[in-house]
């Protein structure tokens, strides 16, 4: 045993130094260690003759995390004077302590086999879970607006075109969002609405509910239904997007000494830990779809490896056990014609799927609208190879009568540090009367069809890939049949080739063609492409570049396709402007049979928007979901706020029209936007330079960048003529925002109150009654006021 150590078996005989001379018991606070990792503090008794005692309450608190239940149990029951009980009566219940004299620790000593179970993830932490976010404005509100307008300089009607506009908005009202979306046709001068819904999010119980034009979702064999109605919906998709709600990985293992384990998942290490010894549970593996093979490789101190390998599969339609997902509307069928039309017909649609098991997820859904209605039903299992899936169906139309339909897949990707493979197989049929909710009639042309394709990389610079697909005809219509064969070669870093090659046979006879591309890189973001298709003896001359990052960004292609009768232009070129995109496209047909140019227009397409939060208008590019609005504070005309800063550009920046705008900021994900003040005054206070969102669906936050509430004052506060020492109180402005803020004095009554700005304040120092003091804060360009000695208001 080391010497200055004490155990339970030692206490008694040992002769060394005394730690309490004091004649009576005394309570120290000392850290508990695990090995070397730190635990947690615990009150630790040493009477008067050197007897340790340790809080049984606080070290069963320490170590609920650690022990495993029958042991914790145990340790609960130890019996105590006070709440406090010796070493020797933990070492009885199998949890030797030792406490160190010099360094004053208590170190535990805990078998494997009395370790809990610890779960530890390979994924991502979470950061939703972690920090605090901004809190978005109560009110917020934007409209989109899309707009094209087209040239025609031969063909058709030439001139100038009329505009066409889309439009849509959403304003979020506390944890209500209303959402409509329209379009105005200028050449027949009319605007219609094409859909109008409330949303409310319910975030606890993972639930969508929408009042008005229903968005459905469809499985199976469902069809596309407009309905007019109320709907509930939980998708983890829309409210959960970061959890990850495919069967997750997961293997236990246990360790008799602290190694280090390498977490392997298709050849790449995702993660690599320093364990103590124990058992755990190593889950949440980030796979890929597909197959994913895995490894654990494990380095105990003494340099012994062990290596846990196993293969799993997983396909992203699969939920995990107990998770589950539906959708259900119900309301009026909508008819699209020149706005909506509401009739009185009642119609439903829904599904409903849940994790049965990590490797079964079964699932319904049904439909019914206008007197017809289908019902069906879908499984999706993953094993080790691959995933199996399926669906089936019963439907009913009025004007044709029932049918029935069936597929079924076979899927398997796998995944490799030097490539993969993927084979996927897939069945359906059809009855001939089997027809979606929706259709007026249902006569299906084939009984089958079935389809098997696999692809293969060939190392990191070729592949290979065969495709088959057999379809089987009723009555008159034939039967269609085909092949097709790939492969593909990566030439040299910058050059790779294409070859394919397609027989089919069907109505319209033998058909046989070859297609090879040649692709070309220069550079990161250029790329040239010839291709040649023998099917319409067509060839393809093309290439596409891009550059820039945020406001000033752009892209371009062209291409120059030269057929047996026609060649044809085709050139279009996008910007990325502060407050809109902007895309110019030209198109342009020569006909070899009139020798002339049959067709040729130009098209110009701008998308905008403006939005509100927070008393503040601004204008930028397209809002896909949420946004933010950055502008300067009230004093700081003139600063222009970039957001997102990077590359020498910017995603938005303020300036003549406003605050800048960023509308590219997603629902329920965290997302750190940043901002900087480039032309910023010394001494201009800007915060963090970041906001934290988590931003709840359609809603909009509002950033006031800079301060003018950046002066230091430093000084001494007086009392009598006399210091006034080690007093707290606080600064209060007088007029303006009344702004507080915390000061105290040292032993010589001196303070420093950080931001403050010109303008008079009133110091309260606590007493009783407090203690007030007036300061003046002058103009400065250097940030610091050197004011002196204060005295109380009342003997100046």
């Amino acid at each position: 045993m080391p010497f200055g150590s004490v155990s339970a078996a030692a206490m008694q005989a040992t002769d060394e130094v005394r730690l309490n001379s004091t004649g009576r018991t005394m309570t120290i606070v000392v850290p508990v260690k695990d090995g070397p990792n730190y635990v947690g503090d615990i009150e630790v008794q040493i009477t008067s003759d050197d007897t340790i005692l340790i809080s049984v309450d606080r070290l069963v608190e320490l170590l609920a995390p650690r022990l495993d239940t029958a042991r914790l149990s145990e340790l609960r029951a130890t019996p105590s004077d006070q709440g406090f009980a010796p070493l020797s009566l933990f070492e009885q219940r199998g949890v030797p302590l030792l406490f160190d004299k010099r360094t004053l620790e208590l170190t535990l000593s805990i078998a494997t086999a009395d370790r809990a179970l610890r779960t530890i993830g390979l994924s991502d932490l979470d950061p939703a879970k972690i920090g605090e976010f901004a809190t978005p404005e109560k009110f917020s509100a934007y409209v989109n607006i899309r707009g094209s307008l087209d040239y025609v300089h031969k063909g058709g009607q030439t001139g100038l075109g009329d505009p066409f506009l889309l439009f849509d908005s959403a304003t979020r009202i506390g944890k209500f969002v209303v959402e409509s979306e329209g379009e105005y046709n200028g050449q027949r001068s009319s605007f219609r609405r094409t859909g109008s819904r409330v949303v409310y999010d319910d975030s606890d119980r993972l639930a969508r509910w929408t009042a008005g034009d229903l968005l459905s979702e469809s499985r199976g064999f469902q069809g596309a239904v407009d309905i007019a109605g109320i709907g509930i919906a939980r998708s983890y998709a829309l409210l959960d997007p970061q959890r990850n709600v495919a069967p997750r990985g997961g293997r236990t293992f246990s360790l008799e000494r602290d190694a280090t384990v390498e977490a392997i998942v298709n050849g790449r290490t995702v993660r690599t830990l320093r364990l103590q010894p124990g058992t755990y549970n190593v889950s949440d593996f980030p796979f890929a779809q597909g197959g994913n093979d895995v490894e654990l490789v494990i380095v105990d101190d003494t340099g012994r490896r062990d290596v846990i390998a196993f293969t799993t599969f997983i396909e992203r339609s699969q939920l995990a056990l107990g998770l589950s997902e539906y959708n259900l509307n119900i309301g009026v069928l909508t008819a699209r014609t020149d706005g909506l039309d509401y009739s009185n017909d009642l119609a439903v649609s829904g599904f409903y799927r849940r994790g049965l098991s990590d490797n079964l997820t079964l699932g319904g859904n049904f439909q019914y609208a206008n007197k017809a209605y289908l019902v069906g039903g879908e499984a999706v299992l993953g094993t080790d190879w691959g995933t199996i899936g399926g669906d089936v169906a019963y439907s009913y139309i009025p004007s044709t009568g029932a049918g029935w339909a069936a597929n079924f897949s076979i899927e398997r990707v796998t995944q490799a540090a030097n490539g993969g493979s993927s084979l996927i197989a897939t069945f359906e049929t059809r009855s001939r009367r089997f027809g979606a909710v929706g259709q007026l009639t249902a006569d299906n042309p084939y009984s089958f069809n079935a389809t098997v394709s696999f692809n293969r990389s060939l190392g990191r610079a070729s592949f290979l890939g065969a495709q088959a697909r057999y379809s089987k005809g009723r009555g008159a219509f034939a039967d269609e049949r085909s092949i097709r064969l790939s492969a593909g070669h990566r030439i040299d870093l910058s050059t790779n080739v294409v070859i394919d090659g397609e027989w089919s046979r069907g109505a319209r006879g033998d058909d046989k063609s070859v297609r090879v591309s040649l692709v070309r890189r220069f550079g990161a973001r250029t790329s040239a492409r010839a291709e040649y298709d023998s099917r319409d003896d067509r060839v393809r001359l093309g290439m596409q570049s891009s550059g820039g990052y945020g406001v000033g960004a752009w892209s371009g292609v062209a291409n120059v396709d030269v057929a047996s009768d026609t060649y044809s232009v085709n050139a279009s070129g996008n910007y990325v402007a502060n407050r809109a995109d902007v895309g110019l496209a030209h198109t342009a047909a020569y006909s070899q049979q009139s020798n002339s140019i049959v067709d040729q227009r130009t098209s110009l397409r701008v998308a905008s928007s403006i939005a509100f939060a927070g008393g503040s208008f601004a204008v930028g590019r397209p809002i896909s979901d949420s946004f933010a609005i950055m502008r300067p504070y009230k004093g700081g005309k003139g600063l222009s706020i970039e957001v997102e800063p990077s590359q020498g550009s910017y995603q938005a920046r303020s300036g003549t029209f406003g605050p800048a705008l960023y509308g590219q900021v997603g629902s329920y994900s965290p997302r750190t936007l940043t901002y900087d003040v480039p032309n910023a005054t010394a001494g201009l206070d800007l915060g963090t330079g970041s906001i934290r969102m988590y931003a709840p669906y359609r809603s909009g936050y509002v950033v006031a960048v800079g301060s003018d509430y950046n002066v230091m004052a430093i000084g001494r506060l007086t009392l009598g003529g006399e210091p006034l020492a080690l007093k707290v109180g606080q600064a209060i402005e007088i007029g303006g925002e009344q702004r507080r803020v915390e000061l105290f004095t040292n032993r010589q009554g001196r303070f420093g109150i950080s931001g403050l700005r010109p303008g008079r304040w009133r110091i309260e120092m606590n007493d009783s009654p407090p203690i007030i003091y007036e300061l003046d804060i002058p103009e400065t360009d250097s940030g610091i006021v050197r004011i002196g000695d204060v005295n109380p208001a009342d003997e100046r």
